[in-house]
């Protein structure tokens, strides 16, 4: 050996640690995409499950073009569902949206199914 030792400078240890905090900060954001597409993906499917219980009370003729209100809430939740009729051209069919909403105000978020429905 010639008696010189090898080590990093400080400009080598700082641009070193901003590397490893810029990399830290861009998966530390990634994972917090991640967490809101998570928890989104869960709320709709949760609403799809409800959109279900509508379709079939639809489907029952609990809920049908001859009921006032077509439209309610789940009970323990913060899901709203309206069902809308349109009739069709052919007597007696009707187009059936139904919308289930969650959140606060009426559009933090929403789904819309829409299926026929025969009424003779």
């Amino acid at each position: 050996m010639n008696g010189k030792s090898r080590a990093f400078t400080l400009i080598e240890v700082v641009f070193s640690i901003t590397i490893l905090a810029v990399g830290i900060t861009v998966i530390l954001g990634s994972f917090n995409g991640m967490l809101e597409t998570h928890r989104l993906m869960t709320r709709r499917t949760e609403a799809m499950f409800h959109a279900r219980e509508v379709l079939a009370a639809v489907r029952m003729k609990t809920i049908s073009p001859t009921t006032e209100e077509p439209e309610g809430e789940f009970e323990g939740t913060d899901y709203r569902y309206q069902v809308v009729f349109k009739e069709s051209e052919s007597p007696n069919l009707y187009q059936v949206s139904i919308t289930i909403e969650w959140g606060e105000d009426a559009r933090a978020g929403d789904i819309m199914v829409y299926t026929l429905q025969y009424y003779g």
